[in-house]
Protein backbone atom coordinates (compact mmCIF):
# COMPACT_ATOMS: atom_id res chain seq x y z
CA UNK A 1 0.00 0.00 0.00
CA UNK A 2 1.38 3.59 -0.71
CA UNK A 3 -0.19 6.40 1.03
CA UNK A 4 0.47 9.83 1.32
CA UNK A 5 -0.05 12.78 3.83
CA UNK A 6 -3.55 14.17 4.45
CA UNK A 7 -2.88 16.56 6.65
CA UNK A 8 0.81 17.91 8.44
CA UNK A 9 -0.46 16.78 11.75
CA UNK A 10 -2.93 13.61 10.85
CA UNK A 11 -4.43 11.58 8.14
CA UNK A 12 -3.31 9.15 5.46
CA UNK A 13 -4.37 8.59 1.46
CA UNK A 14 -4.20 5.07 0.28
CA UNK A 15 -4.00 4.65 -3.54
CA UNK A 16 -3.93 1.74 -5.27
CA UNK A 17 -5.53 -0.80 -3.16
CA UNK A 18 -8.73 -2.89 -2.83
CA UNK A 19 -9.82 -2.94 0.97
CA UNK A 20 -12.04 -6.34 -0.70
CA UNK A 21 -8.40 -8.24 -0.53
CA UNK A 22 -7.44 -7.73 2.72
CA UNK A 23 -5.20 -10.48 3.93
CA UNK A 24 -3.62 -10.76 7.63
CA UNK A 25 -0.67 -8.57 6.81
CA UNK A 26 -2.84 -6.03 5.21
CA UNK A 27 -4.81 -5.75 8.27
CA UNK A 28 -2.08 -5.36 10.28
CA UNK A 29 -0.36 -2.72 8.44
CA UNK A 30 -3.49 -0.80 8.23
CA UNK A 31 -4.57 -0.90 11.98
CA UNK A 32 -1.31 0.57 12.77
CA UNK A 33 -0.81 3.18 10.28
CA UNK A 34 -4.45 4.28 11.19
CA UNK A 35 -3.17 4.30 15.32
CA UNK A 36 -0.90 6.12 14.07
CA UNK A 37 -2.43 8.78 12.14
CA UNK A 38 -5.94 8.81 13.17
CA UNK A 39 -7.66 8.70 9.19
CA UNK A 40 -7.23 6.85 6.28
CA UNK A 41 -8.67 7.80 2.60
CA UNK A 42 -8.83 5.26 0.29
CA UNK A 43 -9.63 5.47 -3.09
CA UNK A 44 -11.28 4.02 -6.19
CA UNK A 45 -13.30 1.66 -3.81
CA UNK A 46 -16.26 -0.99 -5.07
CA UNK A 47 -18.36 -1.93 -1.83
CA UNK A 48 -21.80 -2.85 -1.78
CA UNK A 49 -23.34 -3.44 1.51
CA UNK A 50 -22.69 -7.18 1.71
CA UNK A 51 -18.72 -5.73 1.54
CA UNK A 52 -18.75 -2.82 3.45
CA UNK A 53 -19.75 -5.09 6.39
CA UNK A 54 -17.48 -7.38 5.78
CA UNK A 55 -14.11 -5.24 5.40
CA UNK A 56 -15.54 -2.90 8.29
CA UNK A 57 -15.72 -6.76 10.38
CA UNK A 58 -11.98 -7.55 9.50
CA UNK A 59 -10.46 -3.87 10.26
CA UNK A 60 -12.06 -3.87 13.60
CA UNK A 61 -12.21 -6.85 16.32
CA UNK A 62 -14.96 -8.28 14.20
CA UNK A 63 -17.65 -6.79 16.37
CA UNK A 64 -20.08 -4.07 14.80
CA UNK A 65 -22.41 -1.74 16.46
CA UNK A 66 -25.93 -0.95 14.94
CA UNK A 67 -26.13 2.86 14.16
CA UNK A 68 -28.51 5.07 16.66
CA UNK A 69 -31.22 5.92 14.24
CA UNK A 70 -32.91 2.82 13.19
CA UNK A 71 -34.63 4.13 9.89
CA UNK A 72 -31.16 4.62 8.70
CA UNK A 73 -30.57 1.12 8.47
CA UNK A 74 -29.46 -0.51 5.42
CA UNK A 75 -32.28 -2.88 4.27
CA UNK A 76 -29.83 -6.28 3.77
CA UNK A 77 -27.91 -5.03 7.13
CA UNK A 78 -28.75 -3.24 10.45
CA UNK A 79 -25.13 -2.82 10.43
CA UNK A 80 -24.86 -0.58 7.38
CA UNK A 81 -26.39 2.85 7.30
CA UNK A 82 -27.83 5.69 4.80
CA UNK A 83 -26.91 8.95 5.01
CA UNK A 84 -28.53 10.36 1.88
CA UNK A 85 -31.66 12.45 0.87
CA UNK A 86 -32.93 10.00 -1.26
CA UNK A 87 -36.00 8.29 -1.28
CA UNK A 88 -37.76 4.63 -2.01
CA UNK A 89 -40.08 3.88 -5.02
CA UNK A 90 -42.61 5.31 -2.37
CA UNK A 91 -41.43 8.39 -1.45
CA UNK A 92 -39.98 7.50 1.91
CA UNK A 93 -36.99 8.57 2.99
CA UNK A 94 -33.94 5.80 2.76
CA UNK A 95 -31.79 7.38 5.15
CA UNK A 96 -30.67 10.40 7.55
CA UNK A 97 -31.03 13.51 4.93
CA UNK A 98 -29.14 15.78 7.24
CA UNK A 99 -27.06 18.64 4.79
CA UNK A 100 -26.37 21.14 7.48
CA UNK A 101 -23.45 21.92 9.56
CA UNK A 102 -23.10 19.47 11.97
CA UNK A 103 -21.61 19.58 15.71
CA UNK A 104 -18.00 18.76 16.06
CA UNK A 105 -18.39 15.29 17.55
CA UNK A 106 -17.16 11.72 18.18
CA UNK A 107 -19.46 9.27 17.20
CA UNK A 108 -21.30 6.72 19.42
CA UNK A 109 -19.51 8.89 22.32
CA UNK A 110 -22.86 8.70 24.15
CA UNK A 111 -22.48 4.77 24.79
CA UNK A 112 -20.73 3.14 27.81
CA UNK A 113 -18.90 0.97 25.27
CA UNK A 114 -18.48 2.82 22.09
CA UNK A 115 -17.76 1.61 18.95
CA UNK A 116 -14.80 3.91 18.62
CA UNK A 117 -13.40 2.89 14.94
CA UNK A 118 -16.04 4.07 12.00
CA UNK A 119 -16.02 4.14 7.79
CA UNK A 120 -17.34 6.42 5.71
CA UNK A 121 -17.89 5.17 1.35
CA UNK A 122 -19.00 7.69 -0.89
CA UNK A 123 -21.68 6.28 -3.17
CA UNK A 124 -22.84 9.63 -4.57
CA UNK A 125 -20.72 12.82 -4.18
CA UNK A 126 -22.75 15.99 -3.45
CA UNK A 127 -23.20 18.80 -5.52
CA UNK A 128 -21.39 21.23 -4.15
CA UNK A 129 -20.07 21.73 -0.25
CA UNK A 130 -20.57 18.71 2.27
CA UNK A 131 -17.32 17.76 3.15
CA UNK A 132 -16.64 15.94 6.31
CA UNK A 133 -13.91 17.91 8.29
CA UNK A 134 -11.91 16.29 10.63
CA UNK A 135 -9.48 17.55 13.43
CA UNK A 136 -7.06 15.61 15.52
CA UNK A 137 -7.20 15.21 19.44
CA UNK A 138 -3.60 14.23 19.92
CA UNK A 139 -2.23 16.34 22.93
CA UNK A 140 1.49 16.28 21.26
CA UNK A 141 -0.10 18.04 18.28
CA UNK A 142 -2.60 20.56 20.21
CA UNK A 143 0.33 22.78 22.48
CA UNK A 144 -2.20 22.17 25.13
CA UNK A 145 -0.14 23.73 28.40
CA UNK A 146 0.99 21.43 30.21
CA UNK A 147 -1.30 22.35 33.44
CA UNK A 148 -3.97 22.04 31.46
CA UNK A 149 -3.23 18.92 30.61
CA UNK A 150 -2.40 18.28 34.42
CA UNK A 151 -5.91 19.81 35.26
CA UNK A 152 -7.66 17.54 32.88
CA UNK A 153 -5.70 14.09 33.36
CA UNK A 154 -8.12 12.68 35.90
CA UNK A 155 -11.31 14.31 35.13
CA UNK A 156 -14.45 12.62 33.12
CA UNK A 157 -16.94 14.24 30.81
CA UNK A 158 -20.44 13.44 30.06
CA UNK A 159 -22.98 12.99 27.12
CA UNK A 160 -26.40 11.89 26.31
CA UNK A 161 -28.07 10.72 23.10
CA UNK A 162 -29.83 12.73 20.83
CA UNK A 163 -33.31 13.18 20.91
CA UNK A 164 -33.73 11.41 17.47
CA UNK A 165 -31.49 8.38 18.62
CA UNK A 166 -34.15 5.90 18.82
CA UNK A 167 -31.66 3.00 18.55
CA UNK A 168 -29.61 3.30 22.62
CA UNK A 169 -30.36 3.71 25.69
CA UNK A 170 -31.17 7.10 26.77
CA UNK A 171 -28.66 7.54 30.02
CA UNK A 172 -26.00 9.99 30.54
CA UNK A 173 -22.41 8.48 30.63
CA UNK A 174 -19.75 9.57 31.63
CA UNK A 175 -16.00 8.79 29.64
CA UNK A 176 -12.15 9.83 30.84
CA UNK A 177 -11.33 12.94 29.28
CA UNK A 178 -7.64 11.98 28.59
CA UNK A 179 -7.30 8.24 26.59
CA UNK A 180 -3.62 7.05 26.42
CA UNK A 181 -2.76 4.82 23.15
CA UNK A 182 -1.81 1.14 23.65
CA UNK A 183 0.38 1.54 21.06
CA UNK A 184 2.64 4.67 22.28
CA UNK A 185 1.33 6.99 20.18
CA UNK A 186 0.34 9.82 22.99
CA UNK A 187 -2.62 10.99 24.74
CA UNK A 188 -5.83 12.10 22.91
CA UNK A 189 -8.84 14.71 24.30
CA UNK A 190 -12.24 12.60 24.54
CA UNK A 191 -14.60 15.77 24.51
CA UNK A 192 -16.43 17.36 21.71
CA UNK A 193 -19.25 20.11 21.17
CA UNK A 194 -21.52 17.40 22.94
CA UNK A 195 -19.70 17.53 26.20
CA UNK A 196 -22.60 17.84 28.78
CA UNK A 197 -20.20 18.46 31.76
CA UNK A 198 -17.21 17.73 33.69
CA UNK A 199 -17.41 15.59 37.01
CA UNK A 200 -16.03 16.55 39.76
CA UNK A 201 -14.96 20.09 39.28
CA UNK A 202 -18.06 23.68 39.14
CA UNK A 203 -19.99 23.94 35.77
CA UNK A 204 -18.51 27.10 35.56
CA UNK A 205 -14.89 25.39 35.51
CA UNK A 206 -16.07 23.15 33.57
CA UNK A 207 -17.66 25.12 30.74
CA UNK A 208 -14.28 27.20 30.69
CA UNK A 209 -12.26 23.61 30.14
CA UNK A 210 -14.07 22.55 27.84
CA UNK A 211 -13.87 25.60 25.92
CA UNK A 212 -10.24 25.63 26.35
CA UNK A 213 -9.99 21.62 24.55
CA UNK A 214 -12.29 23.06 21.94
CA UNK A 215 -9.88 26.42 21.18
CA UNK A 216 -7.55 23.78 20.37
CA UNK A 217 -8.69 21.25 19.04
CA UNK A 218 -10.71 23.09 16.41
CA UNK A 219 -8.22 25.65 15.29
CA UNK A 220 -7.82 26.31 11.70
CA UNK A 221 -4.65 24.79 11.08
CA UNK A 222 -5.89 21.39 12.95
CA UNK A 223 -8.49 20.57 10.22
CA UNK A 224 -8.55 18.42 7.42
CA UNK A 225 -11.82 18.63 5.44
CA UNK A 226 -12.56 15.55 2.95
CA UNK A 227 -14.15 16.45 -0.22
CA UNK A 228 -15.75 13.36 -1.11
CA UNK A 229 -15.34 11.81 -4.44
CA UNK A 230 -17.56 8.51 -5.61
CA UNK A 231 -15.64 5.49 -4.20
CA UNK A 232 -13.93 7.17 -1.67
CA UNK A 233 -13.89 4.76 2.08
CA UNK A 234 -12.92 6.30 5.07
CA UNK A 235 -11.48 4.70 8.35
CA UNK A 236 -11.25 6.94 11.27
CA UNK A 237 -10.61 6.49 14.81
CA UNK A 238 -12.93 8.66 16.96
CA UNK A 239 -10.49 8.24 20.02
CA UNK A 240 -7.93 10.93 17.90
CA UNK A 241 -10.27 12.79 15.84
CA UNK A 242 -13.43 14.93 15.85
CA UNK A 243 -15.24 15.50 12.59
CA UNK A 244 -18.23 17.14 11.38
CA UNK A 245 -20.83 17.12 8.46
CA UNK A 246 -20.41 20.87 6.05
CA UNK A 247 -23.56 21.75 4.98
CA UNK A 248 -23.42 21.05 1.74
CA UNK A 249 -26.66 21.31 -1.88
CA UNK A 250 -27.76 18.60 -3.76
CA UNK A 251 -28.62 15.28 -2.57
CA UNK A 252 -25.68 12.43 -1.75
CA UNK A 253 -25.45 9.24 -0.55
CA UNK A 254 -22.89 7.94 1.79
CA UNK A 255 -22.78 4.67 3.80
CA UNK A 256 -21.17 4.22 7.30
CA UNK A 257 -20.39 1.52 9.53
CA UNK A 258 -19.48 1.55 13.40
CA UNK A 259 -16.81 -0.53 14.57
CA UNK A 260 -14.78 -1.89 17.74
CA UNK A 261 -11.41 -1.13 17.83
CA UNK A 262 -9.19 -3.96 18.41
CA UNK A 263 -7.57 -2.70 22.29
CA UNK A 264 -4.19 -3.80 21.28
CA UNK A 265 -4.36 -1.13 18.66
CA UNK A 266 -6.25 1.98 19.62
CA UNK A 267 -7.30 3.75 23.30
CA UNK A 268 -10.96 2.59 23.73
CA UNK A 269 -12.98 4.46 26.56
CA UNK A 270 -14.48 2.67 28.79
CA UNK A 271 -17.77 4.63 30.29
CA UNK A 272 -19.73 4.83 33.29
CA UNK A 273 -23.85 5.64 33.49
CA UNK A 274 -24.06 8.74 35.80
CA UNK A 275 -28.16 8.99 35.31
CA UNK A 276 -30.67 9.28 33.06
CA UNK A 277 -30.58 11.57 30.27
CA UNK A 278 -33.12 14.07 30.40
CA UNK A 279 -34.96 15.93 27.24
CA UNK A 280 -32.61 18.37 24.88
Amino acid sequence: MESNRLHPRFGREVTGFDVRALDTQAIKEIRTTLAGCGVLVFRDQVLDDVALERVSRQLGDGRLEEPARTWSHAPSTRFVSYLTGFQDASGKPIGVADNHTDYWHSDQEFRCDPATLASLYCLVPPTRGGATSFATTAVDQLLLPAELVERIRPLWSTRRPAPTHDNVDHVEVSHPVLLTSPQGNGEFVYASENTERFLGVSDEEGSALKAQLLQHCLNDQNIYSHEWRMGDFVVYDNAQVLHRREVFEGVRWLKGTKIFAPSEYFAVPEGEVVGVASPA
